[in-house]
């Protein structure tokens, strides 16, 4: 087997990785992705270890003000989902946290101000000082026992008639609020809060009132204002965030500030009056974080691709004992090849599924679509994220947990998309109703003809009729569930089967997302990624489709010597694969990539 460590521009001019690199990258922030490497190799440059806790959440806050700066204000980019996400991946790659607070400030703060204020004017002068960084943005949702189920939030609203504001009271210590982005001191800190409106006199006896959205001040760079306290707590994977509980103890909000929406919902809205529905509240409360679930898994698969570049040349590089002794470069071994080249497939694919949701996200998708579109891209990107970064932490072997070999420091980036923006749990199993309720109409009906084995022919068609057979078989496994009372031998609930039929369905929206952006006669080598990916997704529920019947064991040993043989083919243009992700080695800065340095 030969691998070769040469640059792919010297090796085949360029033609793969720049056909590769169409896939990863979007051409509406090209411009961007020229830029920033540049500027954040010299606002980000140096050594990160050795930094103590406090200078590292500094130098990240420093980072996030400059790339503030040199860019569209926030409020300008929530409009623009591709230059929002590219500015937040090559942050998250270059400067993990400075990526993390980036995205409570612009996505979470920012976007919600934009999407919930009554009318511009009343928060122009907040929003101001969040474009020019003069203040930082946070959103506060979850409670301290409650996590993030945001239908037990206990903080209150109460409408002051006399002084036309709200009055924002924590009822005890156990319903403060707990975010990140909170504690780091000297910083000015504005907060968009969510708590619950009092119901107001006669009516009906509604204890716990809508969710609403109020815009508060949470701190000056003198420290938190009267009536808010703030108390530090641990650090997180991401070193460099500030985490608190935040208490509010009589904390007057104008009118003004209260996010009560535009019309119908809001635009002066009489809080007086009875909220126009509790559930309808809440959605239009949360629907403007739905972008953060392209935003923050479009970041984790950025620092995915990082990870995947730094270990795919170290194990090109570092050398073991092969046959008779050999030395062989690591990615020669089986079992290294078949992991790191299961990465790379699945890294292209997720990619391929988040810019596709980024292409319709910007053309206007409506509901139920959107809904569909980012809860598929949250679960699958995110899971897909959390997996290579810790099967390249793994590869890398003690060198992967060092910091400066940046891996082990993107690893709380991918956990932080996974359960941020809605656990992933429960956004699949919310996805698995909405299949349910409208299967797409791409998918066939759920009653159709399921592919039967043919041998070892595995083209994209056979592929993509198999993911999406397993999804149509889960779904109405499901159905018969809950048809039979709600439970069946062998899973506890139909909610065991709806959630997985919506990971079956983001797998195969994946594909098809990967195979629509290979280019129609495109090289062997990309078709490769695409059947390597298609072949994995299938061959990872074997025994689900040789229980159904769509695979017999000749079909399945076909589909394992096939994958096989696209580990080797993968591992022989490792090297193009991760160039076209467009990280040098000297952006990234990790010793290990030379297979030599620690």
């Amino acid at each position: 087997m030969s691998i070769s460590v040469e640059p792919a521009s010297s090796r085949c001019g360029g033609t793969l990785t720049d056909a590769m690199r169409g896939i990863v990258l979007s051409g509406e922030s090209a411009d961007l992705d020229g830029e920033l490497p540049d500027l954040l190799s010299r606002i980000a440059g140096g050594s990160r270890t050795g930094l103590a806790p406090e200078a590292a959440t500094a130098r990240s806050y420093a980072v996030m003000r400059a790339l503030c700066a040199a860019t569209d204000p926030p409020s300008v980019l929530v409009h623009d989902v591709h230059r929002l996400c590219a500015v937040h991946d090559w942050a998250a790659v270059a400067e993990p946290t400075a990526g993390a607070l980036m995205s409570v400030h612009y996505n979470l703060c920012v976007a919600s101000i934009v999407g919930l204020s009554q009318r511009p004017e009343y928060t122009r002068d907040l929003l101001a000082e969040l474009d020019g960084m003069r203040s930082v943005g946070l959103l506060m949702a979850t409670e301290g026992t409650t996590g993030n189920d945001l239908t037990s939030i206990r903080t209150r609203a109460r409408y002051d008639e006399a002084t036309d504001s709200f009055v924002l009271t924590s009822p005890d210590a156990a319903a403060y609020k707990v975010m990140s982005t909170s504690a780091y001191p000297g910083v000015a800190k504005i907060a968009v809060v969510l708590a619950r409106l009092d119901p107001p006199a006669g009516a009906g006896g509604r204890d716990r009132g809508p969710l609403h959205a109020f815009l508060v001040r949470i701190a000056t760079q003198d420290g938190p204002v009267p009536g808010v306290s703030v108390t530090p707590l641990s650090r997180g994977l991401a070193g460099g965030m500030d985490y608190a509980r935040t208490g509010f103890h009589g904390v007057a909000v104008p009118r003004t500030h209260w996010l009560a929406g535009p019309r119908p919902y809001g635009a002066d809205a009489d809080p007086r009056r009875p909220d126009p529905g509790s559930l309808g509240r809440f959605w239009l409360t949360l629907d403007c974080l739905k972008l953060g679930r392209i935003l923050l898994p479009s970041m984790a698969l950025a620092t995915a691709r990082a990870s995947l570049a730094i270990t795919v040349r170290y194990s090109l590089r570092r050398m073991t004992r092969g046959a008779a002794w050999a030395a062989v470069p690591a990615l020669s071994q089986r079992n290294h090849r078949a992991a790191l080249m299961t990465c790379l497939s699945r890294v292209y694919a997720a990619t391929a599924l988040v810019n596709d949701a980024k292409d319709r996200w910007a053309a206007g998708v409506a509901e139920p679509e959107r809904t569909l579109m980012v809860n598929s891209v949250k679960v699958h990107a995110s899971y897909t994220a959390l997996s290579v970064i810790d099967e390249c932490r793994e590869r890398a072997g003690a060198r992967g947990m060092l910091l400066g070999n940046r891996i082990a420091e993107y690893l709380g980036i991918a956990h932080g998309a996974v359960t941020a923006e809605g656990d992933n749990q429960v956004i699949a199993l919310a996805l698995g109703r909405l299949l349910a309720a409208r299967p797409p109409a791409h998918l066939g009906r759920l009653d159709a003809h399921d592919p039967a084995p043919s041998g070892g022919a595995f083209d994209a068609v056979r592929l993509r009729s198999l993911l999406q057979a397993r999804v149509r078989g889960l779904l109405g496994e499901a159905d018969r569930i809950h048809r039979a009372g709600g439970r069946a031998p062998g899973r506890e609930t139909a909610a065991e089967a709806l959630r997985d039929a919506a990971l079956a369905y983001a797998d195969a929206e994946a594909f098809r997302s990967l195979g629509e952006r290979i280019p129609a006669g495109g090289a062997d080598a990309t078709r490769c990624v695409l059947e390597h990916y298609g072949l994995g997704a299938v061959l990872r529920h074997a025994d689900w489709y040789l229980a159904h019947g769509l695979l017999d064991l000749q079909s399945w040993n076909a589909a394992r010597e096939r994958l096989e043989h696209g580990h080797r083919e993968l591992a022989e243009i490792a090297q193009e694969l991760v160039d076209a992700f467009g990280y040098a080695p000297e952006f990234l800065g990790a010793p290990m990539q030379d297979g030599i340095g620690i």
